[in-house]
């Protein structure tokens, strides 16, 4: 690929001219979705007026766990095949765990009288439903894109997440504070103490291995990038491996609150410290939802990536051959680890047809070696910055004599 300006001088050059000024006047930006670009397409080249990248140059990095986006994320492949696995058996521990509280809980509640056991059987039992939504979601967002979604179904897993948090949100801390404010209106003696701290001691330990299991991968790629397991959470975009880790530490905390509500209890011979602490699980069960139905919202209603993250992408295209401006670049999740960058590029104007795509999937293949979480990467010729008219960047009217319009403006 030429590196510098190259002056036509035959009909040849002139005919490539022409070719690109013709690319140039498609004025509109097609969605990717009508595209009808998949993960496996393999082209590069001009569709619908746009020039287009996709996977089949894709260079491929080391296997990374699934839940990052910013660099070292794991996009498509054998690495978010790896990252799905390990989620399936996060929710497989965590599923099989919660039953067996639930019912040790539900029975050491009755016998004890203890209302913080209570919010905390209900916790468990919210957690069985929350496994499953968290189930169906991973297993449905694993399925290859098809003609319907062409991107894939990468947000089924956001927005059985989203129901996830929803359950946890109404099943655990809204009956769990109802049923503090019933002990606090009618409250009723305690009993069975010992049996009660067995079964909370056997389900804090089941509850911390389970925690431990979630926070495994990410552990492991903290150490990898140097990133904190806290930061990893943040940035998170696999809704699942966030609800895993959330629920779980939710989980010991509660089980902890129990107890010492429990000891006071005992201590005290009142049980307003176990209806204190039940209160006080169900508030906590309320905030973790929260988090994690604000987490979800945000992947649903199309998130972006930071703009640190933006401006280092259009630094990488602006420094290829031939590239004048980015006057426009944009990144959205479009499902966990999966990335779709769209943008408008600036190209030096003696650069004919065959160049920009040679461009194009040179820009494509560099974004991806640094984010491999890149799964579809739309360029669009421009001849200089355009404002923004929706989605799309759309103007209002369609096809090359709206474009001429806007030039000749």
């Amino acid at each position: 690929m030429s590196t510098g300006p190259t002056t036509p001088s035959n009909a040849s050059d002139r005919s490539s001219r022409d070719g690109r000024e013709g690319l140039l006047d498609h004025g509109a930006r097609p969605g990717p979705g009508e595209e009808g670009a998949g993960r496996q397409t393999a082209s590069a080249g001009t569709r619908g007026g746009q020039t287009a990248a996709a996977d089949g140059d894709r260079p491929r990095s080391e296997p990374v766990p699934s839940q990052l986006i910013p660099p070292g994320g794991a996009g498509t492949g054998k690495a978010a095949a790896a990252g799905a696995g390990t989620t399936r058996r996060s929710v497989f521990v965590s599923f099989a765990v919660s039953c067996g509280e639930t019912l040790a809980l539900g029975v050491t509640a009755w016998l004890s009288g203890s209302v913080a056991l209570g919010a905390q059987t209900l916790a468990a039992a919210a957690d069985v439903a929350v496994q499953v939504f968290l189930l169906i979601g991973v297993l449905a967002s694993t399925r290859p894109a098809d003609d319907t979604h062409p991107l894939g179904y990468g947000r089924e897993r956001f927005f059985w997440s989203f129901l996830a948090a929803l359950s946890s949100f109404v099943g655990g801390g809204g009956l769990g504070l109802a049923l503090a404010v019933r002990s606090a209106v009618h409250p009723s003696a305690l009993g069975h103490y010992p049996l009660a701290y067995v079964v909370l001691a056997v389900t804090l330990a089941l509850d911390a291995f389970v925690l431990e299991v979630a926070l495994r991968p990410l552990r492991s790629e903290a150490a990898r990038t140097g990133i904190s397991v806290r930061a990893l959470l943040r940035l998170s975009t696999d809704p699942a491996s966030k609800a895993l880790v959330v629920g779980g530490g939710t989980a010991v905390i509660g089980g902890l609150v129990a107890l010492v509500g429990l000891v006071l209890s005992q201590a005290t011979g009142s049980p307003t410290p176990d209806t204190v602490a039940s209160a006080l699980i169900g508030v906590l069960l309320l905030g973790a939802s929260v988090v994690l139905l604000h987490t979800n919202r945000e992947l649903l209603t199309g998130r972006g990536v930071t703009p640190s993250m933006v401006h280092e992408m259009r630094e990488i295209v602006a420094a290829q051959p031939g590239v004048v401006d980015v006057p426009d670049l944009f990144a959205v999740v479009v499902g966990p680890s999966s990335l779709i960058v769209s943008g408008d590029v600036t190209f030096d104007e003696d650069a004919d047809v065959a160049e920009v795509e040679q461009t194009t999937m040179h820009s494509a293949a560099a974004l991806r070696e640094r984010w491999p979480s890149i799964d579809y990467v739309y360029l669009t010729p421009v001849p200089r910055a355009r404002r923004r008219h929706g989605p799309w960047f759309r103007p209002h009217g369609t096809g090359t004599a709206q474009a001429s319009r806007e030039r000749s403006r």
